[in-house]
């Protein structure tokens, strides 16, 4: 905080360049990107899948889930719908999962970002994410927010 002395008609002003400008609202995007990160990782939630394990997308069916993929009932994502999320650490097909979120996926090109949850107490590392969700994120500028 910076506290300026002020006197009537003293013209004093603020402002910045249109350089600057640019620079600070980059800057202010990212601080908002990792408040909402901070906030999500390491809630517990609990999904409900609707695309499990071994199953194939409605829509294109050439598109494999390798993993089980569902959504948060009742929290809304920036799309208008649930909020997906991604879960790891689960070998078999299930209907419901309650796990620990340990990342965000935020895509650059996309209104969505999904959640990353897995069993309580299991870790990955970001390229571990990464290999195990290419199967949807190869066709999106994603980045992986820990």
């Amino acid at each position: 905080m910076h506290i300026f002395p002020r006197y009537i008609e003293d013209g004093f002003g603020w402002s910045y360049g249109s350089e600057e400008k640019a620079v600070n609202a980059e800057i202010a995007e990212r601080i908002r990107k990792q408040l909402r990160v901070d906030s999500v990782v390491g809630n517990i939630v609990t999904i409900t899948v609707d695309r499990p394990l071994g199953s194939y997308h409605p829509e294109h069916k050439d598109m494999y889930y390798p993993i089980n993929y569902g959504y948060v009932e009742g929290i809304m994502a920036p799309d208008g719908e649930e909020q997906d999320a991604y879960i790891l650490g689960v070998d078999e097909a299930v209907e419901k999962f309650t796990g620990t979120v340990i990342a965000v996926v935020h895509r650059n090109d996309d209104v969505e970002e999904k959640w990353v949850v897995v069993p309580s107490g299991m870790n990955f590392t970001k390229e571990e994410i990464m290999e195990q969700i290419y199967f949807q994120e190869q066709y999106f500028d994603s980045k992986i927010m820990v």
